[in-house]
């Protein structure tokens, strides 16, 4: 009895500290944050597609302008 008590034990440190080991989860992390801030960057293009458009629109020409000088 007292063996089988040892080796759960035992088992049990073995799973903690495998669940603990936290080697090489940063650059998966770091690569699964990205691909959130691009899809959530696509996804409010895709909503303000048409005021985001006007908005480049004025201010290439508002810069335009300026270069020229007829601004």
């Amino acid at each position: 009895m007292l063996g089988f008590l040892v080796s759960a034990r035992t088992a049990g440190w073995r799973l903690k500290n495998r669940l603990n080991d936290e080697a090489g989860q940063t650059s998966s992390e770091y690569l699964v944050i990205a691909g959130m801030v691009v899809l959530i960057i696509i996804a409010i293009l895709g909503v303000f597609h048409s005021q985001v458009a006007d908005a480049m629109n004025t201010l290439t020409g508002n810069i335009t302008g300026a270069v020229n000088g007829t601004k």
